[in-house]
C-alpha cells in the first residue's frame, strides 16, 4: 500500500525538503522536469531509463521493477504503483487546487449538498426531468419532479454537468463518486459510492450503479437500467440491458467481455 506520510517523512530525513540546497517545493511532469521538483514515472521497461536519466527533477519516484538504476544527480523512491504515490504525495503536501466549493456560475435548487463537494463552473443541479406523457387529444403532459438531488460527501462534479432532481423519489450521488465534464444525469438517478462518470455521458431515468463502476466516454444508458458493483462500460458503449456485478460491457448495443 503507497502511504503518502511515510514518503514525505523519508524526504524530511533524507534532507530533500526543508530549508537545504536540495529542496524540494513544487510538483512537476518528468520530461523537462526542473530542479527543486517531485516527479514521477510510469514506465517499467527501458521508457524509464531515458526519462529518468533526461528529467532535471530532484526527486522521482518510479517503479520498484525497475533495476540497474544509478543516477548521482538526483533522488529516486522505488514503490510498486508510482503514478499512484506521486498522486497521495502532491495532493497531500502539495496543494494545487480547491478541495471543495461550489463555482459561482453554477445554479443549484431542490439538492441537498454533503461535505467536500466540488462543482464546476456552469453545472445545473436539481433542474426538472423529461418525463412527459400524450393525453387524449395528443397533448404532452409532463409527470411532476418534487423530488430533491442528494449530493453525498466528497463527490465532485465537472463543468455543465446537469443532474435533474427526482420525480416521486430523489436523485442520487454517492460518497466519493466523480462526474466529469458535460455529463447528464436524468432524474431518479442512483449513483454507488467512489463511481467514475467520464466525460458525455448520458444516464436515463432511474439509472441504478452500484459502487465503484467506471461509466466510460460518451457511453449511454438506458433508463431503468441496473449496473452492478464494480462494472466497467466501455468508452462510447450502449447499455440497454441489466449488467451483474464485475463485468466489462462495450460496443453498442453492449454486450460483456467474455472473462
Amino acid at each position: 500500500m503507497v502511504n503518502a506520510r511515510e514518503i514525505y517523512d523519508f524526504l524530511h530525513w533524507a534532507g530533500i525538503t526543508g530549508q537545504t540546497n536540495r529542496e524540494v517545493s513544487k510538483i512537476s511532469n518528468i520530461i523537462p522536469g526542473e530542479f527543486g521538483t517531485l516527479s514521477f514515472c510510469k514506465y517499467e521497461d527501458e521508457r524509464a531509463i531515458g526519462l529518468i536519466s533526461g528529467s532535471r527533477s530532484s526527486i522521482i519516484i518510479c517503479s520498484s521493477r525497475l533495476t540497474n538504476l544509478a543516477f548521482c544527480d538526483k533522488t529516486l523512491i522505488l514503490v510498486p504503483q508510482p503514478r499512484l504515490a506521486f498522486m497521495k504525495v502532491a495532493n497531500e503536501f502539495f496543494p494545487w487546487r480547491e478541495t471543495s466549493g461550489i463555482h459561482p456560475t453554477a445554479v443549484i435548487s431542490n439538492a441537498k449538498i454533503g461535505k467536500n463537494v466540488i462543482i464546476g463552473a456552469g453545472a445545473v443541479i436539481g433542474g426538472e426531468g423529461f418525463g412527459y406523457m400524450p393525453d387524449e387529444n395528443g397533448e404532452l403532459i409532463q409527470f411532476p419532479h418534487i423530488g430533491k438531488v442528494i449530493i453525498e460527501d466528497d463527490v465532485e462534479i465537472g463543468a455543465n454537468v446537469c443532474i435533474d432532481r427526482g420525480a416521486l423519489g430523489d436523485t442520487i450521488i454517492g460518497k466519493g463518486t466523480k462526474i466529469d465534464n458535460l455529463v447528464h444525469i436524468a432524474h431518479n438517478v442512483e449513483i454507488g459510492k467512489n463511481c467514475q462518470i467520464i466525460c458525455h455521458v448520458s444516464l436515463g431515468g432511474s439509472v441504478k450503479i452500484g459502487d465503484n463502476s467506471f461509466i466510460g466516454i460518451g457511453a449511454s444508458i438506458r433508463n431503468q437500467i441496473k449496473i452492478g458493483k464494480n462494472v466497467m462500460v466501455g468508452m462510447g458503449a450502449v447499455v440497454v440491458k441489466d449488467v451483474p456485478d464485475n463485468t466489462t460491457m462495450v460496443g453498442n448495443p453492449a454486450n460483456p467481455i467474455p472473462k
